[in-house]
């Protein structure tokens, strides 16, 4: 079998990777492992460990040495790929990141990874132009795409409902990977909820805090712990107030992966409030320390992850909301004791995501469709 050359896209893990990118980390860590592939990554920035490792290992990294954001910059940035991809000249292109806003021409194929339609869906969540940015690309995208990587059903029926030609697209569904622990420390409970990810409205985090302080409003006691990188002015300003007058409440910040390993280890419960997810990584990395999780009972948990974690409600509007979670957290405290995870069930949902089986699709999949064509 020949060597086939692919370029990535890997600006989502350059920086501060959160959810994109180390959906592309976990990946890659898998797929180097084939020989008969050859990589290369570009990205706008090489600053985290993530992206170091790769380089480190032998793996070409071309940077462009700016940082990028949703503006102007991210036309130069592919501007500056299409240039690179000249020289580079693979047989695949991988966008792991949906949209590619300029046609990159070139020889090679193209493969895109899409994670979910929320820029459309949850308008109030991303802004009408980056919605419109969103739409009006992903269309021209698929107008020169050769295969799509879906990282969920729900995610591909979204996808089709809006963008019909993705349909005729050849398409796998590959999961996020969720990694075995590397190292084994005993699970504690140092008593405290704990919440991880993207400080954002979508990820309902403005949610969970006005739930916090109805929680200890109704006697709750149990601290919580908020980490993750803030995104929002308005989330910000939300917290900055309830730091102040909430008792038991701590915001970290954006957190190094053994940080994030330890906080998941200690905790009581996870809390995991999004109101729109294309798959919830956090949710498999919890459950690999056996600790109790309360989600938001979106659809694409049933799909992941089944019945084995509690649910609270999104019905109604935000006070609705915050009802449901303040009543959900308080009935953790009353059950914390009486045995809420299936460990059983917790490893049935994650044999399903390890990077043999989920790198092993991926790698079928594309060996598949370069030989058919």
């Amino acid at each position: 079998m020949r060597t086939l050359k692919i370029a990535v896209d890997a600006r989502t893990l350059g920086s501060k990777p959160s959810g994109v990118g180390m959906y592309l980390n976990d990946f890659l860590e898998q797929l180097i492992t084939y020989d008969e592939f050859e990589w290369v990554l570009f990205t706008d920035v090489k600053k985290s460990e993530y992206i170091k490792r790769f380089e480190a290992r032998g793996i070409k990294v071309i940077s462009w040495d700016k940082p990028v954001y949703k503006s102007a910059g991210v036309y130069a940035y592919f501007n500056f790929i299409k240039k690179e991809l000249k020289e580079v000249k693979p047989d695949i292109f991988w966008e792991v990141n949906s949209v590619i806003p300029v046609n990159l021409g070139g020889d090679f194929k193209t493969l895109i990874t899409i994670h979910d339609m929320f820029p459309i869906q949850y308008v109030k969540y991303f802004g009408k132009v980056y919605s419109m940015y969103f739409k009006i690309n992903l269309m021209k995208t698929l107008k020169h795409t050769d295969m799509i990587l879906y990282n969920s059903e729900q995610t591909r029926d979204d996808t089709e409902r809006y963008f019909p030609e993705a349909a005729k697209i050849p398409s796998c569904n590959a999961y996020i990977i969720s990694n075995p622990l590397t190292r084994y420390v005993p699970p504690k409970d140092e008593n405290y909820f704990l919440y991880v990810g993207n400080m954002e409205k979508r990820k309902g985090v403005d949610i969970l805090i006005k739930a916090y302080r109805k929680y200890r409003d109704n006697g709750g006691t149990r601290p919580l712990i908020l980490a993750g990188k803030m995104q929002e002015d308005d989330v910000e300003q939300l917290l900055e107030s309830a730091l102040t007058e909430v008792e038991g409440l701590t915001y970290l910040g954006y957190v190094s992966h053994t940080t994030r390993y330890d906080l998941y280890n200690n905790c009581s419960c996870f809390v995991f409030p999004s109101m729109a997810e294309g798959f919830g990584m956090p949710i498999l990395e919890v459950m690999k320390h056996n600790k109790p999780i309360l989600a938001s009972n979106l659809r694409i948990f049933d799909e992941v992850v089944g019945d084995c974690v509690e649910r609270f409600s999104l019905a109604g509007d935000d006070d609705d909301k915050v009802t449901s979670l303040a009543k959900g957290m308080k009935n953790i405290d009353d059950k914390i004791n009486s045995g809420l995870v299936d460990v059983k069930a917790y490893k049935s949902a994650l044999d399903k995501y390890t990077p043999e089986r989920l790198g092993g699709m991926v790698r079928e999949f594309i060996n598949n469709e370069m030989n058919n064509r």
